[in-house]
């Protein structure tokens, strides 16, 4: 089979199963209402962001136990695994009744459905990264995972999407009562059928010719080099994780704060997400030809460090422009660092532990970044200081830019 075929199948799944997964914070405030319901907002919002944080808590777990079974029997079999289960549970989270109709055990069904995708979102990207490593060609490695990590972004701009699209139809009211479970019956389906298609994927050359050779089960937590490379593969996805789980909580945060309209916000972050997608293939054929991956990310995050505090600020103004505006310049951001660390992240682990090194290194800092939105929720409903969420964000680049600078590839 092609490359270029592959890394589209490959991509296509990875696509649809992070739509299944992003929806859940996008309309973090109508679920809320229905499963965590309280008189007190920021309290219905702790308990929603922190059954979010919990399935994000639980990924390290599916990924590194995904991921042993992926270095053990293969990567298509859990590959297309993931994306099947991931595709239940988002089926699920559409039918359960809310609590006013079931009681609590609408909020435990909802909940284990949100464990159950940290569980599979575990292994889908970090499957995703290995797949396409061990398919395509070193030298066009940054145009493969750009066009893969494109539509995972597509994924999310399909999301906001959708929830301008339906907030602007049926409104408020009609989204809290019953417009919510839509994307979640549409994105289930949707993935179910990306299973079928993920399944004529081949197993990867350097898997099948590893299985050739007599092994032994090797562990990443078997020398204290595979450990360093752990831990550095973890802070160079530190900021990256933060600053996206941020821009998904992002809605909440300029509604709140700022007075912007919804379904202004998701207009402006469904633009960003497309030019994301756009921006990701092209900072990848930059990777592979005018610039090393390392030197792309590191300057990146150093823009972000120096630009923070006066973009933020715009926000200020409360107008349309300002709002794109920011939501474009953080998009950029974004795409530049996911056309790096996507590449620098497989490659920084020997075949044998490749599957479960990405997504144990991949699920720890995003496992972080989940309580991100806890975090934004902190310090802007309770502190009532804005500011420090950027604080926070320049601290975590700083850990970043460090951890590139030491990075090993092998």
């Amino acid at each position: 089979m092609k490359q270029s075929k592959i890394t589209f199948l490959t991509s296509i799944g990875s696509g649809l199963e992070y739509y299944d997964y992003v929806i859940y914070v996008i309309f973090a405030g109508f679920i809320s209402q229905n499963f965590f319901p309280s008189s007190n907002r920021a309290a219905a919002l702790f308990a929603t962001f922190g059954v979010f944080a919990i399935g994000n808590i639980i990924r390290p777990l599916g990924g590194i136990v995904l991921g042993i079974f992926g270095d053990q029997v293969g990567r298509k079999k859990i590959f297309s695994a993931t994306l099947l289960w991931m595709a239940l549970a988002t089926f699920v989270m559409g039918i359960t009744p809310n609590f006013a109709t079931l009681g609590l055990a609408a909020t435990i069904i909802f909940s284990m459905c949100r464990i159950i995708q940290g569980i599979t979102c575990g292994a889908e990207i970090p499957g995703a990264a290995t797949f396409l490593l061990e398919h395509t060609h070193e030298k066009r490695h940054g145009l493969h995972f750009g066009f893969m990590t494109s539509t995972v972004g597509l994924g999310s701009s399909f999301g906001l999407l959708v929830a301008w699209f339906l907030t602007k139809i049926l409104g408020n009211e009609a989204m809290s009562a019953w417009g919510f479970r839509l994307p979640f019956l549409f994105g289930g389906t949707l993935a179910l059928i990306g299973f079928f298609i993920r399944k004529n994927v081949p197993e990867t050359p350097a898997f099948l010719a590893m299985e050739k050779t007599e092994r032994r089960y090797f562990s990443i937590f078997s020398s204290g080099e595979h450990l360093k490379q752990v831990a550095k593969t973890i802070g160079i996805l530190i900021f990256p994780a933060c600053f996206i789980t941020f821009f998904l909580a992002l809605p909440v945060y300029l509604h709140d704060i700022y007075g912007y309209s919804f379904s202004d916000i998701y207009l402006a972050m469904t633009v960003g997400s497309l030019w994301t997608s756009t921006l990701i293939p092209l900072f990848g054929w930059a990777s592979d030809s005018l610039i090393k991956r390392r030197t792309l990310l590191f300057i990146t995050v150093l823009v972000f460090v120096i630009f923070s505090f006066p973009v933020f600020s715009i926000l200020g103004l409360k107008t349309r422009l300002a709002l794109f505006g920011f939501v474009l310049f953080g998009k950029t951001i974004i795409a530049a660092m996911a056309a790096s660390y996507f590449v620098l992240l497989p490659q920084a682990f020997d075949t044998a532990i490749r599957y479960t090194g990405t997504s144990f290194s991949y699920n720890v800092a995003y496992t972080i970044a989940a309580f991100t939105p806890l975090l934004m929720n902190y310090f802007y409903g309770v502190v009532k200081q804005p500011n420090y969420i950027v604080g926070m964000l320049i601290l975590l680049a700083l850990i970043t830019i460090s951890s590139t600078a030491l990075l090993r590839m092998k």
